[in-house]
């Protein structure tokens, strides 16, 4: 049901870093960073980090069923390899990490993977980010479903909030919910992935399918606020 798969998500980088008893940070360790600074991660601590984030110690996957709220954004680099970046929202104690986007429309794609680190490497993130200012919920300025304009964009935030895991029964297909905001964010970026059922109350975001009810999928796919 939960297609996430911590493996997936940094295959590349893990890669890049030595096993055993070397080090597991990335070798400038990580920045967190608001919307005019950055704050580094480095030592020990950064060490806690990659070891509770890339090999899984002490994390669990929660899915994408995190309110949208402030954030920052997690930033490091392996040697030879690209940036990478994730995000940190603070009031779901949740990261969200990118892995390969595979793109296309129908098929559902395993490109991000939500979860929550270990409660030391939590505790690291929560003091690290006390003086740094937290990026803003997401505005969202558009909302298509089905490459249709829908109305009140701000009222689809609420497809985060809703639903239980479970997957589909029967769902006619269906259709991509697009949400356009003012800056990218864990909840609005390129590879977020949000769809609601043909017929019948599903949803799924981000890897993983939702029941909701069918009267508010119905709302969804007529475009219509959800307030």
């Amino acid at each position: 049901m939960r297609r996430l798969l911590v493996g997936a998500v940094l295959a590349s980088s893990v890669l890049a870093v030595a096993s055993g008893a070397e080090a597991k940070a990335p070798p400038n360790g990580f920045k967190l960073c608001g919307p005019s600074a950055c704050a580094p991660l480095s030592g020990n601590d950064a060490e806690t980090v990659a070891i509770s984030l890339f090999y899984g110690a002490g994390i669990r996957f929660v899915g994408p069923n995190v309110a949208p709220s402030e954030f920052y954004v997690l930033r490091w680099q392996f040697p030879n390899q690209r940036e990478e970046s994730g995000y940190y929202v603070p009031g779901g104690r949740v990261v969200r990490l990118f892995g390969s986007a595979l793109g296309g429309s129908t098929s559902f794609d395993m490109s991000v993977s939500w979860l929550r680190p270990s409660p030391q490497a939590l505790q690291i993130l929560s003091r690290l980010s006390a003086g740094i200012q937290t990026l803003p919920a997401p505005k969202v300025v558009r909302v298509t479903v089905g490459g249709q304009a829908a109305s009140d964009p701000a009222s689809y935030l609420r497809l985060w909030a809703v639903g239980t895991p479970k997957l589909p029964v029967h769902p006619g297909g269906w259709l991509r919910v697009r949400m356009t905001t003012v800056t990218p964010t864990p909840w609005s970026d390129s590879l977020t992935d949000v769809r609601v059922s043909r017929r019948g109350g599903w949803l799924y975001r981000d890897g993983t399918f939702f029941r909701v009810p069918a009267k508010f999928a119905a709302r969804i796919r007529a475009r219509v606020s959800l307030r």
